[in-house]
């Protein structure tokens, strides 16, 4: 028991137990063997488990996503000005909008990226585990993924072998590679496959309308032409869609399209002649305004494949000139040094957490010991324990 001097003015005061630089040495001093017994267990302790646990290395790759064009963020900024984007996504103003990196990066992310990396390095064995779920966890506890503020990815990969954490780091951007075309990430391929349905529809949509004027021909005998100007027009219209077609990949200068166009100019010229020499017979001058209707449907289609397959040309013009490949700026490399664990810092951290530990331990046992003696006290610990017991 601590015995140190009291005046009595203190006590008359009700400060008995006020404590001073000297009464916290008394007490530390007096528990010297827990101060130094508790670090010292406390850091062997550390020591062994941080020697049996292995080493961990970071292997680190840096690439840029595709360069998005800028009209989609003034498409944004111009629905967001008119109030009509939140109707538009079903939601709150800017909701569900983020950049290209956070795209990119929410990839990276997903089941089907961890899968065909669980997959590609057989990272069963290497986890020794037979479910997925867990694989994907132990993936993911890994793999860190970020942007920087350069607009690049950084994606780091800390494992216990150095060789695969590098392997692992550059397998996630080669998947991703794989599946950029696939998912057609970039603004240009969703151009690109907006377009090529359009020219679909409006195809299909041109042929419903010549079979629709061919099919009135037939049954009304409206407008009769001979078989030989009806095959020069069957020929004229393939002539004109494999020249517009071949515009999608070749120039005016290509041979094949220079001798493709040759014969359109000769067939029109043949179907003119034909035509010169030819009868139109009207046989219901009541139904020409049907035919009419109808010849105004196939112009209006004609008008709507001629302009989707230009948009097609334009669309597949941005998206060869556009950036769409991920470009990676550093490669993964096999790490010389270890990122953890940091054994000397963990020992001497565990130390110093025990010392002060030990620190309140000591003083908690010293106002133990002094409730102890003190009559009064010891009363009021009996009063406590008897509300403590259960009746």
């Amino acid at each position: 028991m601590l015995k140190s001097e009291i005046p009595e003015e203190q006590k008359e005061t009700g400060k008995e137990f006020e404590i001073n630089l000297l009464d916290v040495a008394i007490v530390l001093t007096k528990h010297i063997k827990l101060l130094v017994l508790l670090p010292f267990i406390t850091a062997v302790i550390a020591f062994f488990v941080t020697y049996r646990s292995p080493n961990i290395y970071t292997a680190d790759t840096t690439f840029m996503p595709p360069k998005q064009a800028s009209s989609v963020a003034s498409m944004v900024s111009s629905l967001i000005s008119l109030g009509s984007l939140s109707v538009m996504l079903g939601g709150g103003v800017g909701g569900g909008i983020g950049s290209p990196n956070d795209t990119y990066i929410a990839v990276l992310k997903s089941r089907t990226i961890q899968d065909e990396m669980i997959d590609r390095f057989k990272l069963f064995d290497v986890y020794n585990t037979k479910s997925k779920e867990t694989a994907r966890k132990a993936l993911s506890a890994q793999t860190t993924v970020k942007s920087t503020k350069e607009g690049m990815i950084t994606l780091q990969v800390t494992d216990t072998s150095p060789k695969r954490a590098a392997l692992l780091a550059n397998g996630y951007v080669e998947v991703l590679l794989k599946k950029n075309n696939d998912l057609a990430l970039s603004e240009a391929s969703q151009k690109r496959l907006a377009a090529e349905q359009s020219f679909l529809e409006a195809k299909n949509q041109l042929a419903d309308a010549e079979s629709t004027v061919k099919q009135l021909q037939e049954n009304t005998g409206l407008i009769t032409v001979g078989p030989q100007i009806a095959a020069l027009q069957t020929l004229i219209k393939t002539t004109e869609r494999q020249l517009a077609e071949m515009s999608l990949y070749s120039t005016a200068n290509n041979p094949d399209y220079i001798k493709t166009r040759q014969k359109l100019d000769n067939l029109q010229s043949e179907i003119g002649k034909a035509q010169a020499g030819s009868k139109y017979v009207s046989k219901a001058p009541e139904r020409i305004l049907d035919f009419t209707r109808k010849t105004r449907d196939l112009k209006y289609a004609e008008a709507l494949y001629q302009l989707a397959l230009q948009q097609l040309t334009m669309a597949r013009v941005n998206e060869s000139n556009a950036s769409l490949t991920i470009q990676v700026i550093d490669r993964a490399v096999v790490p010389e040094q270890k990122s953890g664990p940091f054994r000397s810092n963990t020992i001497l951290l565990a130390a110093i957490i025990s010392l002060f530990i030990g620190v309140i331990i000591a003083f908690i046992l010293e106002a133990y010991q002094r409730v102890q003696t003190n009559g009064k006290s010891v009363a009021q610990l009996k009063t406590i324990k008897s509300y403590l017991r259960w009746k």
